[in-house]
């Protein structure tokens, strides 16, 4: 064990941050990529499978290639061409990761992009959650209960009946109308009377 400890301890480091990555390297990573998935076909056009991951893809007359997965483009709408070779479209992808690199407009549609997707998914995220606690609410409606149910006390006077309509919750306007809804007093309102 000490072997291990000696031989890592060196090379100890801290781990990255997420989103420690600007746009820009994000990307070219991701042309990067394709650029392996492009090779993969080229080695075994027959045997790949991987389609549904590219941003290539076989068209009538050619390849048709995206600038991405996602819905932007590499300036003036470009964001879809179709080629006639292989080596069409890595000179394509070589094309837009300098592209990415150097044209500050293009730079600047990839953060949009990335705001996009993070304001998307954090909607998704508290979204889902608020839907949920929706669901919980209609779930357990509350049952409205016909006022002759109890009938009041001597002791209830007509100021405290009408302080307690005062401090029940609303109700729809045709409940409201035809049925007074009751709700428990609660201590302060009790040591108010």
């Amino acid at each position: 064990m000490a072997n291990f400890l000696e031989k890592w301890t060196s090379k100890k480091a801290d781990k990255p941050k997420a989103g420690a990555r600007n746009v820009v390297d994000t990307f070219r990573a991701r042309v990067a990529e394709q650029k392996a998935y492009l090779e993969e076909y080229e080695r075994d056009a027959a045997g790949f499978k991987k389609w549904r991951s590219t941003w290539f893809q076989r068209v009538p007359g050619g390849y048709g290639v995206t600038v991405g997965r996602d819905s932007i483009n590499a300036g003036r709408g470009l964001s879809y061409v179709v080629v006639d070779t292989i080596k069409d479209v890595a000179e394509f992808l070589d094309d837009l990761a300098y592209h990415a690199e150097h044209d500050v407009g293009f730079q600047q549609a990839l953060e949009q992009n990335r705001q996009r997707r993070v304001a998307l998914l954090n909607a998704a995220k508290t979204g889902g959650k608020a839907t949920t606690s929706k669901a919980k609410a209609k779930a357990k409606p509350v049952a409205a209960k016909p006022a002759a149910a109890k009938p009041a006390t001597a002791k209830t006077s007509t100021r405290a009946t009408r302080a307690k309509a005062a401090v029940a919750a609303p109700a729809p306007a045709a409940a409201e109308a035809a049925k007074p809804k009751r709700t428990r007093r609660t201590k302060a309102a009790g040591a108010a009377e």
